[in-house]
């Protein structure tokens, strides 16, 4: 059985970024590029909320039985609602996690109306669901701040790599680009 590596969190905490990252270093992504399209749904000319891709995968694809063992040995994208129904395998996690606030406020400009009311809830969900992966025989779990992780890409990606991560970091941290970390808290008005 080959490891499958997964990429987890919350809507809007850098999971594209962690993808992209983790491809470019030499993971093989799986996802449909139909999901990019979320770009052109979303976005213009000012704003992309994910430029580089959202690497996202299907709907159907989530619901396969036994699923992700269509995707062993690959990197896929998995966000903490999609977790419980992991079949038994082999896995490898980076859980990423972000500021509420900078969550809502991304999640607001990129669809244009107000986040939804579960991430009133959201440190009790992300830690449950952190506890939920440690609790697996079958998985281990890294859980990266966004925020430090476009501060100092390079030692994530070394982290990574001493857990066994079969990635090239130099490669992997050289994709992180700072400038699409927007909605930084200390540059925004909360509770607006």
């Amino acid at each position: 059985m080959k490891t499958t590596y997964i990429v987890s969190g919350f809507m809007r905490t850098g999971t594209s970024m962690m993808m992209q990252a983790l491809s470019e270093g030499g993971l093989e992504p799986a996802y449909n590029p139909v999901r990019d399209k979320m770009n052109k749904d979303f976005g213009d000319d000012y704003y992309q909320p994910n430029p580089g891709g959202f690497y996202e995968l299907t709907r159907q694809d989530y619901r396969q039985p036994g699923f992700p063992r269509q995707f062993e040995g690959k990197l896929i994208k998995c966000l903490f609602g999609g977790l419980p129904r992991i079949a038994v395998g082999d896995y490898k996690v980076v859980f990423m996690m972000r500021d509420p606030e900078e969550i809502r406020q991304s999640y607001e400009s990129f669809f244009n109306k107000s986040a939804p009311p579960i991430l009133s809830q959201y440190d009790q969900i992300m830690k449950d669901s952190i506890d939920m992966l440690k609790n697996r025989k079958d998985t281990e779990v890294i859980v990266f701040e966004y925020r430090k992780v476009v501060e100092d890409p390079l030692e994530h990606f070394r982290i990574l790599k001493r857990n066994e991560w079969d990635i090239d970091v130099n490669k992997a941290a050289a994709s992180v680009n700072p400038e699409l970390c927007r909605y930084r808290l200390e540059e925004l008005t909360v509770g607006i």
